[in-house]
């Protein structure tokens, strides 16, 4: 009879940890694993940005030009605003880095003309794409990253 008891015991002490264990475990991956990309969702929704989010989106995408004409970089950056959308917009993805594009020439690109851009080679609606810039005069300068991020159906442009 004393070892049915013991052995109840120990069963009842197993149990216990392995509940221990499990509601740890979904405290954690609730509340903590996917904090970070949280954090970097809701700063950018308030139009903020820290390149240290960038860490936790490995899929972001290093681009540098050098040597390249403004056409063909105001293309290539349609393209890749087109394309950073494309790949997020139908997944349960809020929030993505997709690329983290650097000017090594002495390039200064302008907003409206990349809207300009995007409204002439593509049927993306331009309203979806919000610039977060450095400056209030909406030029994109270079030797700085440029940030194109995924948002919640909307492209982010930052600088």
């Amino acid at each position: 009879m004393k070892n049915d008891i013991a052995i109840d015991t120990v069963f009842i002490i197993i149990i216990a940890i392995i509940s221990v264990a499990v509601i740890l475990d979904i405290i954690y991956t609730k509340f903590f694993y996917n904090s970070q990309a949280y954090y970097c969702q809701s700063l950018i929704s308030q139009g903020g940005f820290s390149p240290s989010c960038e860490k936790y989106y490995p899929s972001a995408i290093n681009i540098i030009y050098t040597n390249e004409s403004k056409d063909t970089i105001y293309s290539d950056i349609t393209g890749l605003i087109l394309n950073c959308y494309n790949n997020n917009v139908n997944t349960n993805k809020l929030f993505n880095i997709c690329y983290d594009i650097y000017i090594d020439e002495n390039i200064t690109l302008h907003s409206s003309t990349l809207i300009q851009y995007i409204q002439t080679y593509t049927s993306f609606n331009p309203n979806n794409v919000i610039f977060h810039l450095n400056n209030s005069d909406g030029n994109i300068y270079p030797y700085n990253s440029i940030f194109i991020i995924y948002n919640n159906s909307y492209i982010v442009i930052w600088q």
